[in-house]
């Protein structure tokens, strides 16, 4: 096996190469909404089953490393190329149900493969060189797709039908990614012969394990139910959104695209180097209630767009800086509690009870919205943010967690 330094370089390279070549397609996945409805012709009722499938794959996908009895390597190699695989076919078959079948096939291995890819990274790369090595290359990432969600927009609107070769290719791309991890070093020892297991002890095994996890752990309990309100708020506003965009605000489409991409893209960019300092000075409770705390400013600084255009703007730099927190902190809960344990079974936690707040938030965020109107849920979610920042810093003042890490 190479030395730590020779696999932390590597590591370091695919990092980047992962991030930028895999952007593209994920640039595609958010518009799949809009080629839906726009070009072939969905109805409201296939949007809706798409929009409800998301956090019921992010569930499911949860079951991935349980049922998958193969390396660390192989599960996040094969989830690589069963994600991209059916985009190779758009070409060829452009109907509604097939494009909504691609996307939710690609959200359930996107999610499923998040825990072992990590792992990769904890293994491979130094405790002290993470948060900047993930930080610099989802940054490289983001502003990718900053410029790629206005140059894809200007594309599909000269022609809209090119969706189907942007895919193809953008899966190509992708498939390049998965060449590029299947290089990647990994100590670790074959999977252990598992026994055959029933259908019920298959589905509840993992939430089981998962509650013996939370329940030997109060610190990972204590940020997952930080987490959990957090990411209820910024759920729970989702549905305002458009409401407020084409109700009361009446923005145009380019200048609801470029405006977000551009604020939002900064935001995440120049933020990212600073949060992966944050990582190594501060403790986790801390750095994660500051995180909260910004994004929680997010739909405060909206509700103001209504008195002038340029808080809108301003809302989604400022969420953009959020997110490059959000981002770190998502992705580097796993190994940071962990330490020398497996890390996949934390970051499972992470990307479970995700997938149960969005079955649960959107739904009652759409009705206070309809309502009450978007503002009262903006405010709503907003709330729900600054509880979770201040829910972890008492946490962690009663823990006497005054030290940095």
């Amino acid at each position: 096996m190479e030395s730590l330094a020779v696999r932390h370089s590597k590591m370091g390279r695919a990092l980047f190469w992962t991030s930028c070549l895999s952007e593209p397609l994920f640039i595609l996945y958010g518009l799949v909404a809009f080629i839906l409805y726009k070009d072939l012709g969905a109805t409201p009722f296939q949007i809706a089953l798409l929009t409800c499938c998301k956090p019921l794959v992010t569930i499911l996908s949860f079951y991935w490393s349980s049922c998958v009895t193969s390396t660390l390597k192989k599960n996040v190699v094969l989830a690589g190329l069963l994600m991209r695989l059916p985009f190779l076919l758009c070409p060829w078959i452009d109907t509604p149900w097939f494009l909504i079948g691609a996307a939710v096939n690609y959200m359930f291995f996107f999610r499923a493969a998040i825990p072992g890819w990590m792992e990769m990274v904890r293994k491979n790369v130094r405790q002290e060189s993470r948060g900047k090595l993930f930080s610099w290359s989802s940054a490289l990432g983001y502003l990718e797709g900053t410029v790629l969600t206005i140059a894809l927009g200007g594309v599909l609107d000269r022609d809209p039908s090119l969706w189907k070769l942007l895919f193809f290719a953008s899966a190509l791309l992708g498939l390049i990614v998965v060449a590029i991890q299947s290089r990647i070093p990994v100590d670790e020892e074959p999977p252990p012969q598992k026994r055959a297991l029933s259908l019920k002890e298959l589905l509840i095994r993992p939430w089981r394990d998962s509650l013996r996890l939370l329940q030997n752990r109060p610190d990972f309990a204590r940020y997952q139910w930080g987490f959990m309100i957090y990411g209820f708020g910024i759920m729970f506003i989702q549905p305002a959104l458009p409401l407020l965009v084409v109700d009361h605000l009446g923005l145009s489409y380019t200048a609801l695209t470029v405006g977000i991409s551009l604020a939002k893209g900064m935001g995440f960019a120049l933020s990212s180097p600073l949060w992966s300092k944050g990582l190594e000075r501060f403790h986790f409770f801390k750095l994660s209630s500051l995180v909260f705390f910004i994004v929680g400013m997010f739909p405060i600084f909206l509700a103001g767009s209504l008195w002038g255009i340029s808080w809108f703007y301003l809302a989604y730099f400022l969420y953009g800086i959020g997110q490059g927190g959000s981002h770190l902190i998502t992705h580097m809960a796993g190994p940071h509690f962990a330490a020398q344990e497996e890390s996949s079974r934390y970051t499972g936690v992470t990307i479970a009870l995700g997938g149960v707040r969005g079955a649960i938030a959107p739904p009652l965020g759409s009705v206070c919205a309809l309502f009450l109107g978007p503002i009262a849920a903006l405010l709503v979610g907003g709330s729900f943010c600054f509880s979770s920042a201040l829910f972890l810093l008492r946490k962690r003042k009663r823990a006497s967690l005054f030290t940095s890490r």
